[in-house]
């Protein structure tokens, strides 16, 4: 059975609420799943989803749950990791961000594509805050001597980069206790 990793940071719900005893619901369940909504969840962090974001990844989870809560976590008020474990009998639907992005994404010959217009390394200002400098790389413009702009880089490729690189899955809906095998604390 697959497993799956979630980190609850200091400041967050799921830090102050267990999930081992309710399992995981979304902040809006009413709200209709979208490729748009998916882009945000994953790429800017809005919670007002119909979605749960899970990982393949503990490494990922374990950052998560250290590296982005309101204050660092130690012994006495830690981070969390859960570790969850999802079957076909769990009645949890599971949806992958990047295959869902992708099928949504605009064609060759649309106006507007979901590319970026940017040097080689704008991807790498995408994935990594560390690296942002490299989305502010001017970019000449074709036929204008001192015509520079910053590039142009979609919400699809922040949405595909932001799941990749955080290995991520999401549930639409609740995902039930009994798919909730234990919650660590980190710090």
């Amino acid at each position: 059975m697959p497993i799956y990793w979630r980190g609850a940071a200091l400041g967050t719900y799921w830090n102050t609420h267990d999930a081992c005893s309710s399992g995981f619901t979304p902040r809006d369940p009413s709200m209709s799943p979208s490729a748009g909504r998916i882009i945000a969840h994953v790429s800017r962090g809005l919670t007002q989803s119909p979605y749960v974001s899970l990982s393949r990844s503990y490494a990922v989870a374990l950052h998560y749950a250290l590296e982005t809560g309101t204050s660092q976590p130690t012994v006495h008020a830690p981070g969390y990791v859960y570790e969850l474990e999802i079957n076909g009998g769990s009645n949890v639907q599971l949806i992958d961000p990047v295959q869902e992005i992708a099928a949504a994404a605009p064609g060759p010959l649309a106006a507007v594509g979901y590319q970026h217009d940017g040097h080689p390394t704008v991807l790498l200002g995408v994935v990594s805050p560390l690296l942002a400098f490299f989305l502010h790389i001017p970019v000449k413009q074709p036929g204008v001597p001192t015509g520079v702009r910053l590039a142009n880089v979609s919400p699809f490729i922040w949405g595909l980069a932001a799941a990749l690189r955080d290995s991520e899955v999401l549930a639409i809906g609740n995902i039930p206790r009994a798919c909730v095998i234990r919650r660590e604390a980190v710090y």
